[in-house]
């Protein structure tokens, strides 16, 4: 076996005698003559590390070819498409969700402001269906998830003199306005993912982040299962981002220094079962 790639280059040499005795032996090979198809699939699996340098631009890397054709049409697609394109837009995202899931590509959608700044508008317009902020909302929460690089990156887009809002304050409207909890468990997941930035996890709270979490455990609509689907993610999100000071139902957030935030009632909320 070659001990630096894991390709197994030998196997066991196994014989036997009359009595029936067995032995083994190894043999390393140090620098095999690899055919060229693994080295590609060793440098394809190389891509999606975080050991690299973000700076390359997509053809740099010897990413699969189909997938780089897909994710950039479908880039292409979600910038020039309108709300009115329901069908073609929900396609374009939704192979843009799956992709996304690669370190290389969360981070070059991040890279993208007017893809980003369309993603922010798709997640928070009213003229956009149910649909349409579900799937905006998961493919940017699903690019900057466990993804410092591309959460920092996208964030640039946003809080200047053009674009003096962001991610946040329509994910923070959202939670207060929206009705269905697949796009509330979706929020909150892209909440969470948001919060991974300390900067993001203050502006919630500043911007009384408890009563909007007791606003979505209080949310009714559609069915039991959808509902504790919610619940789970913001207990999820308590345990995640808040850490307890003391034995009094009181959790203060980990970056806002000599500020405790009671949470008694929202504790109490967490705890309650939840209405049919």
């Amino acid at each position: 076996m070659n001990l630096a790639t894991g390709v197994k280059e030998a196997r066991l040499s196994v014989p036997e005698s009359d009595d029936r005795a067995r032995s083994s032996a190894l043999t390393i090979v140090q620098d095999p003559e690899l055919p060229r198809a693994r080295l590609t699939r060793s440098e394809k699996i190389s891509v999606d590390r975080p050991a690299i340098d973000l700076q390359q631009p997509i053809g740099h890397w010897n990413v699969d070819v189909a997938k780089s054709t897909l994710f950039t049409d479908s880039v292409t697609e979600v910038r020039q498409l309108g709300v009115q394109d329901v069908d073609m837009l929900l396609s374009a995202l939704a192979n843009l969700e799956d992709l996304s899931h690669s370190y290389l590509l969360g981070h070059t959608l991040a890279k993208d402001g007017q893809l980003i700044r369309k993603l922010y508008q798709l997640l928070s317009s009213v003229e956009s269906s149910l649909e349409l902020r579900s799937l905006a909302t998961l493919v940017l929460g699903t690019a900057i998830h466990n993804n410092e690089a591309a959460l920092a990156v996208a964030l640039t887009h946003f809080y200047n003199d053009e674009w003096p809002d962001g991610p946040m304050e329509a994910v923070t409207l959202a939670l207060l306005n929206e009705e269905s909890p697949m796009v509330l468990s979706r929020m909150m997941f892209l909440l969470s993912s948001l919060c991974q930035d300390e900067r993001q996890l203050k502006r919630f709270l500043r911007a009384d982040g408890v009563q909007t979490l007791i606003r979505v455990l209080d949310a009714a609509s559609a069915g039991k299962d959808a509902k504790d689907k919610v619940r789970t993610k913001v207990t999820n999100f308590v345990l995640d981002h808040l850490s307890p000071v003391d034995k009094e139902n009181k959790i203060s957030a980990k970056t806002v220094s000599g500020t405790e935030w009671t949470l008694a009632q929202l504790r109490q909320k967490m705890n309650e079962e939840p209405k049919a």
